[in-house]
């Protein structure tokens, strides 16, 4: 009876691979890795944007500041350092020379009085001058002012001795009682004390360069001796307190 060979029976599935199933067979140990029977394995997903990294602790970021901090506080100590050791700044000296007082008078608690000053300023400072840009002088008994006047400004070299001259002088000025009486009963005696003043705003030259505005005070303790009854002078030279 006709051709007799047997056929797969029809099922709707493909036909099965050599070897069994419907799937490829896994590749045995020979070294490639198996891609699930794909010709190729999927590409890698690129990544465009960077690895993301966590901003440092504040304690470090603190830390990094306060070590700036100190570091430039030591470099501005040591250039300081460096500055006082070369240039050596001294104060300068005051020192009262002469006062003569040609007229002292008291009427109803008003003052008349002419007075005339001669202080020294000796800048020691071998490599440093100084300018003095104003300066105010006054005179003070028992803590009330009895004399004042404005001063010329001038510059002071190094190791340079100025004399300031300039009267001090008061017309009419209201004293308070007891002041008054103090000051009638120091001049009847023959000897009054009293504190010559000065302040000054200065500026430091080193080259041609110039420091800020530095104020100076200056008082000098001078002891008026009376020969008669109209002029009197300063007993001895009285060497004076300076601040700065």
């Amino acid at each position: 009876m006709g051709d007799q060979t047997a056929k797969p029976p029809v099922t709707g599935y493909p036909a099965a691979h050599q070897g069994g199933g419907y799937y490829p067979a896994r590749p045995g140990a020979s070294g490639a890795a198996y891609n699930g029977g794909y010709a190729q394995p999927y590409p890698a997903y690129p990544q465009p944007y960077p690895t993301y990294q966590a901003p440092p602790p504040p304690r470090y970021r603190s830390r990094r500041f306060l070590s700036i901090i100190v570091t430039l506080a030591v470099i501005a100590g040591i250039a300081f350092l460096i500055t006082w050791l070369v240039l050596r700044p001294q104060r300068p000296k005051f020192h009262v020379e002469n006062v003569t007082v040609s007229q002292l008078s008291v009427a109803n608690s008003k003052l008349n009085t002419t007075m005339q000053f001669s202080i020294s300023a000796r800048n020691r400072n071998k490599k440093i001058g100084i300018y003095y840009d104003e300066i105010g002088a006054r005179a003070i008994y028992r803590g009330q002012r009895i004399g004042w006047n404005q001063l010329p400004t001038f510059f002071q070299g190094h190791k340079n001795t100025t004399i300031l001259t300039f009267p001090l002088s008061a017309d009419s000025q209201f004293l308070d009682t007891d002041i008054s009486n103090h000051l009638l009963g120091d001049k009847a005696t023959g000897s009054m004390d009293m504190t010559v003043s000065l302040v000054s705003w200065v500026r430091f030259k080193v080259g041609s360069w110039r420091t800020r505005h530095h104020a100076v005070s200056v008082f000098c303790d001078v002891t008026v001796h009376w020969s008669n009854s109209t002029t009197g002078r300063l007993s001895q030279a009285r060497r004076c307190d300076v601040y700065m």
